[in-house]
This record gives C-alpha cells, structure tokens and sequence, in this order.
C-alpha cells in the first residue's frame, strides 16, 4: 500500500520534471495519479520489480548534477503496472522477468529506438520488389520465404529494408565466422541507429574431446579463446536483455548451450548512487565484492586488470574503491564507497573511463556475469549430489557389464571433477554436467542464444518463441550444417560414454537437433543464390527472386582451359589483372595446394597470399583485408572464397582441377564461387579442367541463362554495367575495436588477446585494504624450497596422505616453486585450493627442460592429478613422417605413430616436445631443398615427379639417415638437438628399464655413497629408489663401486611389491648400471627368485649391462644414465647438507616425526624409533635384526643383530615373537639395574641400548604385527592400541608393565598397520614423509640383516 508520503515524492518529482520538460503539471499529476494507482494494487509485485529490474545505465556529463530524466522517471513509476501485467500471464516463467526488464529500459537514453536504414543509397534494380514481397508474405504470416538473389544483387541491403519496415529484433545466422562478420558489418552500416552484434564462435583453436576406437586413443579437448569475440558476445546478449531494436548475426554456434538465461538475469545486479542499496544489496564494498565473486569475476592486484576482473583499492581519504571491468563494456567502471551526509552507508559515485582518457559519471550501472554460464550455490550442490548419484548407477552398470576397466575410468574422471565443482564452481569441462547444472531432463534441449532472443521480442506476439524475425543466410549451406550439428555431436560423445570418458548426461551437452530448432523459430527468411529443394519446398509461396543488379552487371564470361600449363596461364593473368589494378581469386582443391599455389606466385614476383580454415578468424579477416586494399593481387584457397564474400576489386576467378567431381566441385560449388567475379564489370572465370562435368556444365548453363537475362535488361533499359567500389575494407573486428577494446589505454604490446589497462587515476591510491590471506601449512610451518636445485625438472605437489595434487614443469625448479609461495602471487581458485592442501613438494630432475616437458605430460597422463587443468590423456608428442610409400613423397608432423598394415609406406623421426620444432626442422629442409616447390610444380605444372623423387630421397638420407658423426649438414644437427629428449622418454631401449647410477661422498674420509635406481616404464618415471650405503674400499676403486651396486639391487629386488601402479612390472627387462656388476651370474639368479615370487607368469631374461660405447644405443643409454646420475648427484648432496647418511630431510626439520604422530594418534612426536627384520639367504640361517633411529637419524651404535634360539627352520612369525620378547626382558633388566642404583651405561651401554623405544615398526603385515605383539606381550610390554575403543592385548597387567607403541609397514603396497584395526591406516599412500620415514627405517633394518649374512658367508 502506498503511504501519503509516497505520493508526496511522487508529485514533487513530477513538479520538478514538468518544469525542466515544459510538460503541463495536470498532465504529470494524472500519470502520477495512474501510478500511484497502480502501486497500490499490486504492493508485492512493485517489492519484485524493484529487485528484478533491468535499470540501463543513466550517463550525464561530469559536471551535470541534475536528478534522472522524466523519462526515466515514468518507467520507474510505470514499472509495478507491468510487472503486475507480466504476473497475469503464465504462458512463459521467464514472461514476467522480462516484461518488467522491458519496461524499465522503454525510455532510458539510448536505448530501444525504432529501426532506420541510415544509408544514402535508395532501393534499385531487382531490390524494391524483392522488398515489397518480402515483408508482404511475412506480415500475411508466411512461417517460411525464401529470397533468392545472385550475388551482388543487394541481399543484405534488401534484408536491412525489410528488418526496418517490420521493427521487429532479428537473428540473422551465416554459416561461418568470416561471413558473419561482413555480414554484420554491412547491416551496421545500414542500421547505423541501432544495435547491430556479432555473436561467433570464441575459439581461436578449437579439438573436441574424442575417442578413437580404432587406436584405443583419447583425445582430451584442447582449445583457445579469444577474448576480443568474447567480449561480442557479452555484448550481444546484454543488447538482448535491455533493448528492443537489436540485429544479432551469428554463426551456427549460436545452437549450443549459451548457460540459464534465467541466472544469467537473475544474477546481474544494478548500482547505483543512493543513500542505500536500493534493494540491490552493494551498500558497501564487501557487499559488491561478494557479488562480483557470485558472477564469476576473478580478483586480481596491481592494476593488471583484464575483462572479467575487478581490484580493490583505498583512496587517501579512506573511501573503497572497487574498479571492475565487464566483458560486454568497452572500458573499466570504478565505484567508490563510503558515508553518505545522513550517515548510511552507499555509493558515493561511480565512473567510467573512455579511450581519450577521459571519465564519465553515471548514476546507474547493471553489471552482467562475467560468464554466460552461472549457477548459483544451492543448485550447484543440488547438481552434485545428481552428479553422484548417476555416477552410481553407470558404475554399476559397466561393472555389471564386465566392463571394469571403463567403470574405473569413469570414476577416477568424474570424482576428480566433484572435487573441483565443489571446491571453485568450476572443473575441466563444466559443459559436460550441463543437464545436472541447469536442473534439466535427460533429453530436454538446452538454452541457447534462441532464448536470449525472446527477451527483445515480444512473446505475445509470436506463437513459438516471439516476434523476433529468423534469417539464414546462405541457406544451402547452413541449414545443412544446422541439422548436422547435433549428429556429429551425438555420434562422438556416443564413443566417449561407451568407454567410460563420460557420462550419459554429457550427451545433453549438445546442439539443438533440428525439430527443437525450428520449434523455437516462430519466422525465417532463407536468403541464398543457390537455395536447396529443401529449402524451396518449406516455402508457402514462390521464391522472392533477384536476379538484375543495381550496379547492372552482368555475370562473368566463363572459360574452360585445359590443365597443362596451367600454373604459367593463372600467372599470365594474375599479372594481367594487376596492371589493371584488379584482383584475382585462385581455388584449390586442398589447405596444402592453397599455401604451395600462394608461394609459387610470390616466387615469380606476384603479391599473393592464402586463406584456409587453418588461420585463425582474425587472420582470415585481415587476408581478405589485404585483397580489398590492394596489398595483394591474388588470394588463393579452398573452400571459404564462396558464400557472401564481398570483393568488388575481383575480375578474375580461377578454378584448379574443375573436373575433379566431388563436393568442392559441384553445381552449387562452382556457381557461388564463380560469383566472387560478379560485382566487377570485367569478371571473368577460368576452369582448368581436361573434360567438362555434368556440374561443369550445369554450372556454365545457369551462368549463361542468368546472364543472357541481365544483358537483355541492360539493353532494354539503355543502362550501363558499373562496378562498385564494395563496402568498407574494414572488418568486423575492426569497426567494432572502439566498442570492445582499448586500444591506446595501456594496452601491452604482444599480447593481442588479453587487453591489459593500467588503473584509473581518479584520486591518489594506497594498497588495499582487502587483504587475502598469504598461503601457508595447515599446521603453521612454512614450506623448505632451499634444497630445490635451480635446474629443469619436474615438481610434484602432495597432501598429507602422499597423494598427487598437481604436477608441474620448470626450466628453474626452485624459482618454480617459490613462485607459488610468494605472498604477492596471484593465482586461480583451483591452484589456491591446491596449495591450501599441499603438504609437501618433490621433483624429479632432468637433463633438459624439453625432458621435463614430455615428462610432465606422461605422468600426469599416469597418475591425473585433481588439480591439472588438462589430464594429458591423449598427449604424445609428435612425430616427424616421411611418406616414402607415397607417389609425391614428403615429410609432415604427426601426432603420433601409425600402427597399421599401411605403416610400412611411412617413416618416422622423433618424437619432439614441441610442434615448433619439427616446423623449425621442415622449414630448414624447405630452404635447403625447396621440397614444396618442387612437389607443386610436378603436381600441377611442368616440373617432373622423378626429379623431385630423387631430391626427396636425398633429403631423406642427409637430414635423417647420415651418421650422427656427420656435421657437414647443419638440418641433421639441428635435428639431433630437438630429438634429444625423445631419446629419454620417447626411446623404445627405456620400455621396461631400470637406470642404476652411484654417488660416492665427495671427502675421501667418508666412504658414504647413495646408489639411485630409476624405473623408466613406456615413455614415464614409473618409480625413483635412493639407498644409503657405505663403501668397502677406497672411493676410486670400481669394485667396491660395483660391489656396492650389487648389494644394493639384491636388496632392491628382494623387497619388490606386485607391481607399480598402472599395470606395469617392478622388474625390468634391462638393467642399464654405471659400473659393471662383477658377480654377474648370482645377481641374476636372485632377481630372477624375487620375480617368480611376485610376477609368478613373468617370463624372459634379465639383461645386466653398462651403457654402450657404440651401436644405436649410444646415445640413448648416455641420456638415461645423465638423467639417473643427475638425481643421484642430488640426493647425496641433500644427505650432505644433512650430514648424515640416511636421515631424511623431512626428519631432520621435523615433518616426518610430526606427521607420524598425527597418523598413529601419537601423544608426542617420536623421539626414538626401533625397526626389526627377518631376513634369510639360501643356505643361512635366520637373522633379525635391529636399527635405531633418534629424531629421524640412524643410531647406529644401537644396531643390533640377534641369533635365534627356540626357532628351527624358516619361520617369520615365531622368530619375531622370540626376538620382541628377548628384546623387550632387555630392558625390564636394564631398567631393574637402574633401580638398583647400578651404572647402566658402564661397560656395555645397556642403558641405552635397551631403553624404552617410542616406536616399534615391524618389517610385514598383520601376521607379523600380531606376532610382534605376543612377544611383547611375554615381556610384559602392553602395546599401545590407537584404535576406538580397541581391547588391550592381555586382560592382566601390572603398574610396572610398558606401554609401547607398534606398527608394521608391509612391503608390497606400503601399507601401514596397528593393533586394533584390520584396515591400513595409510589408505595406500606410500610417498608422505611419515611413511618416507618409516620406509627409509625399515629398508636400514634390512640393509643391516643383510650386512650380518654377508659377514656369516665371508667366515
């Protein structure tokens, strides 16, 4: 109910307005009246509207104060009338929304106006009729008309009239993004009043995600954006959301999911200057910041502000400033807080910047998301849960299935993206879960921009989607590729479920099918020279057709020509055309064809250039560009000089290969691209071909028909044929730059795709006071980076269970990982939430950072950490290929090896971390050889295939078969370098290897030594051992080196588990070592003992060797063995700085002990630490033995071995029980005697030697542990139970009786455990320091039992 109050403001406004707009008081007091009225018959509705409302943003001069204008006025006190109308209508959720938006925008300033074809030029030849009927059979309520015009008739401009006269918003879709882009380049000029937007595809580079079945290849989706296009979007649907008077030209993405466009609305937000928020909750910074954030803007610092971003800062007075930048606004838009005069809380102004460096003030300001896709929090926890539970079910099915493997897959894939929708909103391929996200039914179609259209509509008006007016141009082509879409789409995902990559809901991440298109489309106009019979037959009536030209040219004079000679003809003409200042399209039948034909003609002195889908959008823009100003003459492609190209200055089109029948080369190919020459009076167009096709000569009948016509006009008319200058050269990218970029305000050169600003100097700045919190440990420590070397290599982030959160490669390891730990970096979400639950960090080092790239990749292929953006499935890395086999032999990247029967027709030569480098490679063979050339004047011209034959396998032979030794070609060493790495990781010799290398202590004093083995396992580091030892003889002696080895790979072998992660064998099939082994024979023979016990079906000899002096080895083992030394270099080094031969550096800082006290429920860290071992030798007896380790360095003057007594035979259990027991009256007797006021550490030490042990870790699993327990148990020593409500181990015991703890760590998956509980408590991660500890204690405890049977066999 409105007060008396309310009414009192109303009419003092409307006094104030009449006076500054000479409308009569009576008339302003009876609007007044009318929305006082309606105010108070719809209360609730009016609170809706004003939380709802889409208020355009009101601009005024800096230095005008005035209050809103009258209009704006009326739409805020009209608003709740129509708010309250939309309520009554229910035909649509979102009617309501929208009409409200609708009525808030009528009158703002430069908002809807009516369409107005601004164009000087009035209708001619066939375009006033084609007008006429047009709009006639669209008002008479035709569903479908279609409008068919030869090109250069004036189809556009005709559509510019017709959209005019109707004032109706208008969706005009093309069928690429070039022809997009003219297109709406030229609807702009002729609708320059109002809003004309381009809406294309974002991707510069774009490769789906995809399965192979055939090669049992993943193919991960790989894209990039460009951020200029994006921005056009952006502001194409917000022109949708506040305006009526709207063209958007589109390209056929405009089919896909485009978000929820009821989130996309309900998420925007409206600021504005007031005393409060207005109902719009910004009344303070923290306020917008946590909307900002809701819309996906991301924070950054230092003014690098981006679109899409925002940064808080403080003016010198203390007022929050908070500078944003949306994606659809041209520039920044800064807002100040702080205390109005009554003393509330609001804005206090804001700004916006211009090119010129100027500011503009605004009173209001809608911000839209920062992306289309928005989901609020409740539904993204709704969708989760539905996320969980289909995961739940397709497990089930695919397990039931007997498809295991896929079933796992899925899992792994979809668990790791819960993970991160949880966490940051966002995963690796959001669009996948669309259905869950959007709250859809399986099957139902998913909003697209169609949807965005009906809210500049008028959804009354329209049966299906509104009023707005649907064009397709190019028809024959479009709608084609319209109803393709959705199969292509359906048919690759189909592979991706199957398989156990997705989802069954990531079906219904999809393009509309054709039926829900047209079901959204209330009328279209399809515009094509050439339509289909399709498209005819949708037609109610007659084609509206245009054949006479305003410019009465005729179409151009066709010529067949035959092959021979043909590159010499086309260049006779080319040069023809430029001294007439004309210019020439060329076709070819391929990509390659088009850049050989371009390089050709720039060889023999013409200005040339090429154009295929390969280049990027922008790039085919600035090429046709370059034609229409004349920087070239002749422009040569493929298939995209067709449809709707608008080049005038073209007298010539040239058409290679005319007879090769097909697609590229049919009637309709033929015609559209004939018609390139028909905007120029002296078009002409030349078809080399040897035969004519029926295409051909149904192409040459329908041009001499049409033309026959034209010239029979012209002569009854007396006119004469004109060419015309053409449209603008500008592209689309261009004449919109002022709308979409900065330019001149502080862009930064080289980087083209993100616009840079520096901040907006309105008031001198301080830091902000909004602070972030610094990333740090959980437990407060701080992360140690100093043992990290400043080399290449690989980093590993992990959690607190020691598993894999992200891998990462540097050039610089140390400034890597310190990068991540500055206070001042400025990372994404996901990589916050990352080190939020890293505990620890490793790497691996290697011999180059191209190592460390291939690297990188294969492991995160192996272990796809949660937190790598891109789970490198898929990545191999290329190949260079010869195709001997072919009739034109040449070399090209591959992306991998063809494994088929036709691998014979091909070589290959890698593999190489960067495709820039094999294009480095062929570019350096081009020069020398000139392959290209040659090839292309021996398909097409009068070159020779024999010669070029015989100059390719030259080439073959010098670049990739010579001798390595060979340095007199510069291409073979240039080559040798890029394929280095591909010698590591890439080689066939690293398969199934194992690479041994041995680091003695540098002082001659020590004879500590640290032996590293690395498992290289197809094309990855499967696993890394370092092992302390200690030398026999003089550090310069090769057999005590190689005695060490042995020692070591004995031990090594001995203790292997059932395998590695991901399938493959602990053992190897070659054993590559430094030093050779001197007992050759018995080494073997005991890995081989070790392998029948763990891979019992494991087959084949085991060769031991050292790196080759020669062979095709060479170079491969020298490679391995640099990468193995290079870390075992820097492990001593670490246990160096240690000074301390086996304690590990996180026992030394504490980390280890901290961590295993948090694991075992600990009271205190473990201060002393015991390990026992059985170990046996064949034709031995048993030996236990005993390491101590004090705070996480070996004691060894503790070491113990103990010779068994009571135990006969080989029997684990009961000599562990033995030994604890013994171990255990140990220490009662020690401490009895210190009782007794005896000396325990005199003579022999017992005091310390058989004090009570913090830790009791047993070498084996459960069996061992319970029998561990029972000697215990004997010696009165009560283990330590860390299990809930576990039962003591013996029902008596008395005040003297010891608590102790104990644990046993079981070799073959590391897994750690405890009385009381049957399951590990490790969870199987093997890799955190609390288990790198207990490892590195137990595999002392064998090393030292090992030791004795050595010294026994010596005696």
């Amino acid at each position: 109910m409105v007060t008396c109050r309310r009414k009192e403001l109303l009419c003092l406004n409307a006094k104030d307005s009449s006076a500054r707009t000479g409308i009569s008081r009576n008339a302003m007091t009876m609007l007044v009246a009318a929305s006082a009225s309606a105010l108070r018959a719809v209360t609730v509705a009016a609170v809706a509207s004003r939380q709802l409302s889409r208020t355009h943003s009101l601009r005024r001069p800096f230095a005008d104060k005035s209050s809103c204008s009258t209009s704006a006025f009326l739409s805020q006190a009209t608003r709740p009338y129509h708010s309250a109308f939309a309520s009554s209508k229910r035909r649509d959720p979102l009617l309501a929304v929208r009409m409200n938006h609708k009525a808030a925008l009528a009158s703002a300033p430069g908002s809807s106006l009516p369409f107005e074809v601004t164009s000087r030029f009035e209708p001619s030849g066939d375009q006033p009729q084609a007008i006429e009927k047009l709009i006639k059979n669209i008002e008479e309520g035709d569903r479908f008309s279609v409008l068919r015009g030869v090109t250069g008739s004036g189809k556009t401009y005709v559509l510019g009239h017709t959209i005019a006269r109707l004032n109706r918003p208008t969706l005009v879709i093309c069928h690429n993004k070039t022809l997009a882009a003219q297109v709406a380049r030229e609807l702009k000029s002729f609708l320059g009043n109002n809003a004309v937007e381009l809406f294309v595809s974002y991707y510069n580079h774009y490769t789906p995600e995809s399965y192979a079945e055939a090669t049992g290849t993943y193919i991960a989706k790989k894209s990039s954006v460009n951020d200029e296009i994006d921005a056009l979007r952006h502001r194409a649907t917000r022109a949708l959301l506040e305006r009526r008077d709207v063209v958007i030209v589109a390209s056929v993405s405009c089919i896909y999911g485009l978000g929820l466009p009821r989130e996309y609305l309900d998420a925007s937000i409206s600021v504005s200057v007031a005393n409060s928020s207005n109902g719009s909750g910004v009344a303070t910074s923290d306020a917008l910041v946590a909307k900002l954030d809701a819309m996906l803007y991301d924070h950054v610092e230092d003014g690098d502000l981006l679109r899409g971003t925002y940064e808080i800062s403080d003016d010198v007075s203390g007022k929050a400033i908070v500078t944003l930048w949306p994606p659809h606004e041209k520039m920044p838009i800064r807002v100040a807080f702080g205390t109005h005069r009554c003393g509330e809380q609001g804005i206090l102004s804001i700004y916006q910047a211009t090119n010129d460096a100027s500011l503009t003030e605004l009173e209001h300001f809608r911000i839209f998301p920062a992306k289309h896709h928005v989901t609020s929090q409740d539904k993204l926890g709704d969708a989760c849960v539905a996320i969980e539970d289909e995961l739940a079910s397709r497990v089930e099915e695919l397990n039931s299935s007997g498809k295991y493997v896929e079933s796992q897959r899925l899992q792994q894939r979809v668990m790791n993206d819960l993970l991160m929708l949880r966490e940051t909103g966002h995963c690796q391929g959001t669009e996948n879960y669309s259905r869950h996200l959007a709250g859809r039914r399986a099957g139902e179609a998913p909003d697209t921009l169609l949807n965005y259209m009906k809210f500049a509509g008028d959804q009354e008006a329209g049966e299906r989607g509104g009023d707005w007016l649907l064009v397709i141009d190019e028809s024959h082509v479009t709608v084609p590729q319209l109803r393709a879409m959705y199969h292509g789409d359906r048919a690759r995902k189909e592979k991706l479920v199957k398989h156990g990559f997705r989802l069954p809901s990531a079906l219904d991440n999809r393009p509309l099918q054709e039926h829900e298109f047209w079901e959204e489309v209330s009328q279209a106009v399809l515009v094509s020279a050439t339509p289909s019979k399709r498209d005819l037959e949708r037609a109610e009536r007659e084609p509206v057709d245009m054949v006479i030209r305003p410019t009465h040219v005729c179409d151009p004079v066709c010529y067949v020509r035959p092959k021979d000679e043909q590159l010499e003809d086309l260049l006779k003409e080319v040069r023809h055309r430029a001294k007439r200042k004309e210019r020439v399209l060329a076709v070819a039948l391929t990509k390659r064809d088009a850049e050989d034909l371009a390089s050709f003609l720039i060889d023999h002195g013409v200005r040339a250039d090429y154009i295929h889908s390969g280049l990027t959008t922008v790039e085919r823009a600035d090429a046709l560009k370059s034609l229409q100003s004349g920087d070239i003459d002749c422009l040569v492609g493929v298939n995209l000089l067709r449809e709707g190209l608008d080049l005038p200055q073209v007298s010539l089109v040239a058409i290679l290969n005319a007879d090769s029948e097909g697609f590229l080369r049919c009637e309709t190919s033929l015609l559209q691209t004939i018609g390139r020459a028909a905007r120029n009076a002296n078009g002409e167009a030349v078809l080399y071909a040897d035969r004519v096709t029926k295409s051909m000569q149904a192409c040459l009948d329908e041009t001499e028909r049409r033309r026959k016509q034209q010239l029979a006009h012209n002569k009854e008319n007396n006119v004469e044929s004109k060419s015309t200058n053409g449209s603008n050269t500008l592209s689309i990218f261009d004449l919109l730059r002022d709308e979409s970029d900065v330019e001149s305000y502080g862009g930064r050169e080289g980087d083209s795709n993100k616009k840079r600003i520096a901040p907006m100097q309105l008031v001198p700045s301080s830091p902000s006071v909004h602070k972030r919190n610094h990333l740090k440990r959980a437990n407060g420590d701080i992360f140690m980076t100093e043992h990290i070397p400043s080399k290449s290599g690989v980093y590993f982030w992990k959690d607190a269970n020691g598993s894999i959160l992200y891998i990462g490669k540097a050039k610089k390891l140390r400034s890597r990982v310190r990068s991540y730990l500055s206070p001042g970096a400025k990372h994404s979400l996901r990589i916050r939430t990352m080190l939020e639950k890293a505990e620890t960090v490793e790497f691996i080092l290697t011999p180059s950072d191209r190592d460390a790239l291939i690297l990188e990749s294969n492991l995160i292929k192996q272990h796809q950490p949660p937190y790598n953006v891109l789970l490198k499935d898929d990545e191999t890395y290329p190949y260079i290929c010869a195709s001997i086999g072919d009739r034109y032999p040449r070399f090209f990247p591959v992306p991998r090896r063809l494994e088929s029967a036709e691998s014979s027709r091909y070589r290959y030569y890698g593999p190489y971390p960067h495709y820039s480098e094999i294009n480095s490679i062929l570019d350096s063979i081009e020069r020398k050889y000139d392959l290209r050339v040659k090839s292309f004047a021996a398909r097409y011209g009068s070159g020779s295939g024999a010669e070029y034959k015989q100059e390719f396998t030259k080439a073959l032979k010098e670049v990739f078969e010579a001798p390595a030794a060979d340095k007199n070609c510069s291409v073979l060493a240039k080559r040798e370098e890029f394929e280095e790495a591909g010698l590591l990781i890439g080689s066939d010799y690293n398969h199934c290897r194992d690479v041994v290398a041995i680091e003695p202590h540098p002082n001659d004093e020590t004879r500590a030594a640290v032996v590293y083995i690395l498992q290289l396992r197809d094309g990855t580091v499967a696993g890394r051992f370092s092992y302390a030892a200690t030398l026999q003889a003089g550090l310069k002696s090769v057999d005590s080196l190689s005695d060490t080895i042995h020692t070591i790979l004995e031990r090594h072998y001995q203790s292997a588990g059932e395998g590695i992660p991901g399938k493959k064998s602990f053992f190897p099939d070659e054993i590559l070592t430094e030093y050779p082994v001197n007992d050759m024979k018995t080494l073997k023979q005991s890995i081989r003992s070790s392998r029948r016990q763990a891979e019992p079906n494991r087959k084949g000899a085991i060769q031991i060797r050292t790196p080759n002096k020669r062979g095709p080895k060479v170079r491969s083992d020298e490679r391995a063995m640099i990468f193995a030394k290079d870390n075992a270099k820097q492990v001593a080094m670490a246990r160096i700085i240690r000074d301390e031969v086996g304690a590990l550096e996180s026992s030394i800082d504490g980390t280890a002990t901290k961590e295993l006290a948090r694991l075992l429920s600990l009271e205190k860290e473990p201060h002393r630490i015991e390990c026992y071992d059985i170990s046996h030798t064949q034709g031995m007896a048993t030996v236990a033995s005993r390491v101590v380790f004090i705070d996480g360095k070996p004691a060894k003057h503790l070491y113990r071995t103990f010779n068994l007594k009571t135990v006969q035979g080989v029997d684990d259990y009961k000599s562990l029980e033995e030994v604890l027991e013994r171990r255990f009256r140990r220490m009662s007797s020690s401490n009895e005697d210190n009782d007794n006021g005896m000396n325990a550490a005199a003579g022999s030490g017992n005091g310390e030697a058989w004090s009570v042990p913090d830790l009791v870790v047993i070498d084996g699993g459960r069996g061992q542990l319970s029998a561990a327990i029972k000697g215990m148990t004997k010696a009165n020593v009560i283990p330590r139970h860390t299990a809930p409500g576990a039962p003591l181990a013996s029902a008596s015991h008395t005040k003297r009786d010891t608590s102790v703890q104990v644990c046993a760590l079981a070799k073959n998956e590391e897994k750690l455990f405890i009385p009381g509980r049957s399951s590990a408590v490790n969870h199987g991660a093997p890799d955190t320091p609390a288990l790198l500890l207990l490892r590195a204690i137990r595999d002392e405890s064998h090393r030292f039992a090992l030791k004795a049977h050595r010294r026994r066999r010596s005696l």
